[in-house]
């Protein structure tokens, strides 16, 4: 039987429903792991202290501290999707030795990034927490460095869960994520409840959700039939692997960090918005609670990115591209579709779902506040990081890095920057105004869309 007739294949056969199968899971499994920081933040907000100005400073210390593991994490992602994509193209070809020497290279390549974030993460912490405007600088410290000393697990999965996406299986990431986000919840509630470990318990809990996820994996590969091989005399930095996998996702990890520096950014002007000290730790506390609430609606353009690479990947292996502009035009009219639901739920539901992680009247009026701003932004996002994923599998993560940078640092920091020095400004005016880097890079990728297939067209 050949095997590229199965079902749910990526190269041959159906192409919508086998896409929607490979996605729902991303999605859930991103969605997943965005709920470990969301737990974190609702039983702080809700169990920390029955006093408003303790519950505030302990929920803007998880949330400013949680939007820096945010960026990191995102880092390794991007780095990740090289993986993906490079895994990919040699599944794709059937090519076991290729796919054995990406597997070994891409394990001494995060070995050597987990140390690294590591040694920075401890060593940088108050100086993060002091550059935040952080309203508690000593706590938001000890949860940047508690989460940091297990930068080591959320490198592995990331990485494990990487490979697993290249040869196009997306639900064995969701069924670790699911347990250590199960894991993560019963600790959280142990820890702060029962123990009273506050922002500490919170932030140990994470990391040992991480660790038994990790755990989990490795039993797993070590006994599942996999397209490659894994052992020690594989592992090392094979030479042409290594170069694909830094040239697909050095770029992604850069515009991923570029992206969300300039939300970081957004998050430092947020917690001094407006002249008023008074109201600032609970402008800070509302916009940590949308922090959390971006990164569960993130899932879905985040899941159309990475389904869209890997189909994309596989494809460009199989020499298959009237598959892959099929695929495409599918994907465009989901992707929008989603994304105006999107938009309607954050215009109209922003303090319902800020009242799940505060009970903080304040926090929750500023945090609906953003959010009606924001929708014009989640109205794009997922089309835009579709068609990032097109180029992402098509090995375009140069350009990807490029209009990442432009958006970020020509057009958000900039009005952002612009709109603190407005005496009267608002959440609502940094969400929308914000909106404009995401505007500017859809325009940069529909011209780049159409310069590459005419491009494209010339040589065939």
């Amino acid at each position: 039987m050949n095997k590229t007739k199965e079902k749910g294949s990526l190269v041959s056969g159906a192409i919508f429903s086998p896409m929607m199968m490979f996605m729902l899971p991303v999605m859930v499994a991103t969605f997943l792991q965005a709920m470990y920081a969301a737990v974190d933040l609702l039983v702080i907000g809700r169990f920390v202290s029955t006093d408003p100005t303790v519950t505030q400073n302990a929920t803007a210390a998880v949330g400013t501290g949680g939007m820096i593991m945010t960026l990191i994490t995102y880092v390794i992602q991007g780095l990740t999707t090289g993986i993906t994509v490079t895994l990919g193209r040699f599944i794709g070809a059937k090519d076991r030795k290729g796919a054995t020497r990406t597997v070994g290279a891409a394990i001494c390549i995060f070995a050597v990034m987990a140390v690294g974030l590591t040694l920075i993460m401890e060593v940088g912490a108050p100086y993060f927490a002091k550059w935040m405007n952080a309203p508690d600088l000593e706590l938001t410290t000890l949860y940047l460095r508690i989460c940091g000393a297990g930068l080591i697990f959320i490198t592995a999965y990331n990485g494990i869960s990487g490979l697993f996406k290249g040869i196009g299986n997306s639900n064995l990431p969701l069924v670790f994520v699911g347990i250590a986000c199960v894991v993560n919840i019963a600790l959280d509630l142990i820890l702060v409840i029962v123990v009273g470990l506050g922002v500490a318990g919170v932030a140990i809990a994470t990391i040992s959700a991480q660790a038994v996820s990790v755990i989990l994996s490795l039993i797993i590969i070590s006994r599942k039939e996999l397209p490659f091989d894994v052992s020690l005399k594989s592992i090392g930095f094979h030479g042409g692997e290594t170069k694909s996998i830094l040239l697909a996702g050095v770029p992604l990890a850069a515009q991923d960090f570029l992206t969300n520096f300039s939300f970081i950014v957004i998050n430092s002007v947020a917690n001094h918005l407006g002249g008023d000290p008074s109201v600032w730790s609970a402008i800070a506390s509302g916009y940590s609670v949308d922090n959390k609430l971006t990164a569960f609606m993130m899932a879905i353009p985040v899941a159309f990115l990475q389904s869209m690479s890997v189909f994309t990947a596989q494809n460009v292996g199989a020499k298959q591209p009237e598959r892959i502009s099929k695929g495409l035009r599918y994907m465009i009219f989901t992707s929008v579709s989603a994304g105006i639901l999107l938009s309607l739920l954050c215009y109209f539901g922003g303090g319902l779902l800020a009242s799940i992680f505060t009970s903080d009247t304040q926090s929750i009026y500023y945090a609906a506040e953003y959010l009606k701003g924001y929708a014009a932004d989640a109205v794009v996002a997922c089309l835009l990081l579709m068609i990032t994923g097109y180029f992402n599998g098509q090995g375009h993560s140069t350009f990807s890095m490029t209009q990442g940078l432009i958006g970020a640092f020509c057009v958000r920091i900039p009005v952002i920057l612009f709109i603190s020095k407005m005496p009267n400004a608002t959440l609502f005016q940094v969400g929308f105004f914000g909106a404009m880097a995401t505007y500017t890079q859809l325009a940069i990728c529909i011209c780049f869309f159409f310069v590459f297939k005419k491009l494209d067209s010339r040589k065939n």
